[in-house]
């Protein structure tokens, strides 16, 4: 069966490739018409796969259009492998979870990471942060109305309550451990809180 994983990469620009297995995967990187930036490391990754990664490049702007791209290719991906096939959307925006579902429904195996680690073999490679417990304690305070509704709002409500105790990229780890046990999802630009779902 082939593998195939599409990454949201205007979503997600994390992309730990040595912590899975990737002997049979194809991967489909989608980058939106401003990133013009792409960090070396990860081209440097992702060289060593070959013709095993494509990288494509959006043209034209507009909401979600990037995420239109990506549906349009699993069409093309469903249509040309039919069941054989195991398709994987890393992204933290559950905008794609209904059109999962509906492919789901024609027995071809979907599913949406928003962190590759959920692919690892172990799961002792997922991201934790020793803050994340009180971190989520304090949102569980708040009123879900009143709770930050962007990524950007949200860093900066966990940078007041931990002051100089996390550093930037401990308060991505945070947020990356959320998203990752179910707790926060994002639709476009707008986070959603659950801390009732059971954790991933």
């Amino acid at each position: 069966m082939q593998r195939i994983l599409l990454i949201d990469f205007e979503n997600v620009q994390k992309l730990d490739l040595e912590l899975i297995n990737l002997d049979d995967t194809e991967i489909a990187i989608f980058v939106g018409k401003s990133q013009n930036r792409i960090p070396f490391t990860v081209v440097e990754k992702t060289q060593a796969l070959g013709e095993r990664v494509r990288w494509l490049k959006i043209a034209g702007d507009g909401k979600n259009n990037l995420d239109f791209h990506i549906a349009f290719e699993l069409g093309r991906l469903c249509e040309r492998f039919k069941k054989d096939i195991e398709l994987i959307i890393l992204s933290m925006d559950s905008g794609y979870d209904a059109l999962m579902k509906y492919i789901n429904d024609f027995g071809i195996p979907i599913k949406r990471i928003s962190n590759l680690a959920e692919l690892a073999d172990s799961k002792e490679d997922l991201p934790t942060s020793k803050f994340t417990g009180l971190v989520v304690s304090n949102l569980k305070k708040i009123d879900n109305q009143k709770r930050p509704r962007t990524s950007g709002t949200l860093k900066k409500h966990i940078e007041s309550l931990l002051r100089d105790k996390a550093n930037t990229n401990e308060i991505d780890l945070i947020i990356e451990e959320m998203f990752i046990k179910g707790l926060l999802t994002q639709t476009g630009n707008r986070l959603k809180y659950d801390f009732d779902a059971p954790e991933k």
